[in-house]
């Protein structure tokens, strides 16, 4: 079987070129740009093209796409005319995830790529050889994902297309519910409905964890997990501890120090430890070994200091991922809290202006980069100077990547933390701060 990926620089898609190519197969992808996974996935042996051609898929058995990738991208039109069958990203993470006899399916609008990269850890940790995909790097692990030998697949699910939809589970986590990707979802009911249909296909003999504010019914038993006092496994007194955090949970051990910082993670761990419970774990156990946990790529993560500063790249672009990532900050009591945000998506600009500027209004001095625009073009209504507009005071804005350097080595001092949250390659920028 040959395998050809087009956009396998994404997170999600290099994780299943990694899967098939441990499985055996021929892989090979294709991406616009040749970034960091890119490079790393040739390293590992997959041969990765830049650019988009239609001689990519001449010979293949098969293409999967991103979501991210035209239906007249030059190589889905040559499949087609090939007559080679064409997957999308979640269709052939379904058919991975069919190959095993227990799978856990890790999902909600925030803390789903953290929480997957914990059960990843631990389950690997612990000896239970499990195949994992995970759309960011488990950096304890040093990748994305692995093929293990072992019938346990850990997954995140991806709610932000509706391909969770497709994604089968007999332990379904959801963490939380609400309303983002506009492109797709109308309103909150609307994603409450996708993950209704979902979790409505779940085994009798299945679980689902729901975290707070969940309301979802299944064929199956239902657990609860979430941060300070309630029904299920919560996390109580969630205090930081040193750069990480500590927890009283409602069942375990008498207390819990992570490695990882914020109130969110103690939920969490709550919910990973709930899933390795149902693996077979004791409570004692899982606790123990998720406090070796020291994070995943792009959720706060400290990249170093210079100059007496620490710089931190999150991935935070919804406001409540932004509030997670200003307050994770503020536990580490740091002299200034500098905090570079940009926008994602011009529609999540317009949508959520007010929110974000009300967010960043918890940092000590804020420098807001211009909207990047994934897909599409940009829409000069949608730009982020309206944040910086409402943020007022000594708010920058910044139009380009080498200006928001500049702006921050000029801006930051000794005792200070820099924050550079969002989807884009802010990383870049924090990367080069540090430089």
């Amino acid at each position: 079987m040959t395998t050809h990926l087009v956009g396998v620089g994404g997170a999600g898609m290099s994780a299943i070129a990694r899967v098939l190519a441990q499985r055996g197969e021929a892989v090979t992808g294709c991406d616009r740009e040749g970034g960091p996974l890119v490079r790393r996935l040739g390293g590992e042996g997959i041969a990765c093209a830049i650019g988009h051609d239609a001689a990519h898929v001449e010979g293949c058995d098969r293409v999967i796409a991103s979501g991210a990738i035209p239906a007249d991208a030059p190589e889905l039109v040559r499949a087609r005319e090939l007559g080679i069958p064409v997957q999308h990203r979640a269709e052939a993470l379904a058919a991975i995830l069919a190959e095993h006899d227990r799978r856990v399916v890790v999902t909600g609008a925030h803390g789903k790529t953290t929480t997957t990269s914990m059960l990843a850890y631990a389950a690997e940790r612990l000896g239970l050889d499990p195949t994992f995909l995970v759309g960011g790097e488990v950096r304890d692990l040093g990748t994305n994902a692995r093929g293990g030998a072992s019938g346990l697949a850990i997954a995140e699910g991806d709610e932000s297309d509706r391909s969770v939809r497709l994604l089968p589970a007999d332990v379904a986590v959801v963490l939380n519910v609400d309303l983002d990707h506009l492109d797709h979802y109308d309103s909150v009911a609307d994603v409450t409905a996708l993950l209704a249909e979902w979790v409505a296909d779940l085994p009798a003999d299945g679980l689902l964890l729901l975290g707070d504010g969940v309301e979802l019914d299944a064929p199956c038993p239902v657990a609860r997990f979430g941060v300070g006092p309630g029904e299920g496994l919560r996390a109580l007194d969630p205090v930081p501890d040193g750069t990480g955090l500590a927890f009283a949970p409602s069942r375990g051990p008498a207390r819990v120090r992570l490695a990882v910082p914020g109130a969110h993670n103690a939920g969490n761990a709550c919910a990973a430890a709930l899933v390795l419970e149902r693996l077979g774990v004791g409570l004692d156990e899982a606790f123990a070994v998720l406090e070796g946990f020291s994070g995943a790529g792009r959720r706060f993560e400290v990249l170093g200091t210079a100059y007496g500063y620490t710089v931190v790249d999150d991935y935070a672009h919804h406001p409540a991922e932004l509030r997670a990532a200003i307050g994770a900050a503020r536990g580490r009591e740091p002299k200034r809290l500098v905090v570079l945000f940009q926008p994602h998506m011009p529609w999540r600009t317009v949508a959520f202006a007010e929110e974000f500027a009300d967010a960043l209004r918890a940092a000590d001095r804020v420098v807001v980069l211009e909207t990047y625009v994934a897909r599409g073009r940009p829409d000069p209504e949608a730009s982020a100077r309206r944040i910086v507009e409402l943020l007022g005071g000594d708010a920058r804005f910044v139009g380009d990547d080498r200006s928001a350097v500049d702006v921050l080595r000029g801006m930051a001092r000794s005792g200070d933390l820099v924050l550079c949250c969002g989807a884009g390659p802010v990383d870049r920028i924090a990367r080069e701060v540090l430089e």
